[in-house]
């Protein structure tokens, strides 16, 4: 019979699951076979999808493999060929006064603030376009400066600012009138770490607290794997994948584990490892992958009958960022 470690990480690798997930609610967002094209080129190729409230989706994908198309299309400033986009029943498009009340966005590479106003002038001015008063926002302005460390900064022209702070300032302005929907393009952009950091944990409790439907883009893996509920892939224009980060990776990690033996195994031994699972030997250390937990076993038996000993047992978990590169590659 394998170890007592052995059946523990078997155990573990059963059993552990991740629980740290919010519930969702009512569907905001709703894109059925959105196709937009640059003549010949299909930027966006045909893609559906939907966005709940309380609910942060991830919208990745190769540079030029259609995201932010996606997103301007969304948000109605960009004409698309076919398809179909509703935001809480209405067409963006046709209804912009409504929508942009309800939606705040940050866009990559686009000036999202004036650079010779304050964030506390910019705040009003952007709350001001979208039809709310002064008055409205009074209580949202000093909220979202202090959550954004910009208290000190506050009445400083932004130009004087670093990318960093001047992000920060867009996300306010994005945030000012406390909207239903945020979109965010490369959010972390110019951000040190300790404040994408801070700025992952505010998104998660604005999100959790009041309910809100919330797109990001982002390259940065570990800030979508840490803040999304669910992610979308998009590939050349098309739609590749559109579900949890559970069950990414359930679907396309595999399992992995990483055995430490006594001694350096042998050609036969490895030979008959290999019939059952993906080995790949460096001295005492082996590296395996399995199609199925079922698999575990036949191979822990198979070390237990040999002649050598198993020191030592990890399960691996690939990252997010492992994952997807490797589905887009498979899509080339």
């Amino acid at each position: 019979m394998p170890s007592g470690k052995a059946w523990l990480v078997l155990r573990s690798a059963v059993y552990v699951h991740n629980t740290d997930r919010r519930r969702v609610g009512d569907n905001i967002i709703q894109v059925r076979n959105l196709t937009k094209r640059y003549g010949e080129l299909a930027a966006v190729d045909n893609i559906s999808f939907d966005a709940h409230s309380g609910e942060i989706l991830g919208i990745l994908g190769p540079n030029g493999s259609g995201k932010t198309t996606t997103i301007k299309s969304i948000l109605g400033i960009l004409k698309y060929q076919s398809g179909t986009i509703t935001v809480k029943e209405m067409d963006p498009a046709a209804c912009r006064r409504k929508f942009l009340r309800i939606t705040g966005a940050v866009l990559e590479g686009a000036r999202n603030i004036y650079w010779y106003l304050s964030p506390r002038e910019n705040l009003l001015y952007f709350a001001g376009i979208r039809g709310f008063s002064d008055r409205e926002v009074s209580r949202n302005i000093p909220e979202l400066l202090e959550a954004l460390e910009l208290s000190d900064v506050a009445d400083k022209e932004v130009r004087q600012f670093s990318s960093g702070m001047k992000q920060k300032c867009s996300i306010a302005c994005a945030m000012v009138h406390d909207p239903e929907i945020l979109i965010l393009d490369e959010p972390t952009l110019g951000l040190d770490v300790e404040t994408g950091l801070k700025i992952r944990e505010w998104l998660r409790s604005v999100c959790e607290k009041k309910g809100k439907t919330i797109l990001i883009t982002s390259h940065d893996m570990d800030f979508i794997e840490a803040v999304c509920d669910r992610v979308l892939i998009i590939r050349k224009g098309k739609k590749i994948f559109c579900d949890s980060v559970d069950s990414l990776k359930e679907k396309f990690s595999g399992k992995f584990f990483r055995l430490i033996l006594d001694s350096p195994p042998d050609e036969v031994f490895l030979n008959e490892l290999d019939r059952i699972a993906e080995v790949s030997a460096e001295g005492t250390l082996l590296d395996i992958r399995l199609c199925s937990l079922s698999v575990l076993l036949p191979v822990l038996e198979l070390i237990h009958g040999s002649r050598y000993k198993l020191l030592d047992l990890k399960s691996i978990e690939k990252n997010l960022e492992d994952i997807f590169l490797e589905l887009v590659r498979k899509e080339e």
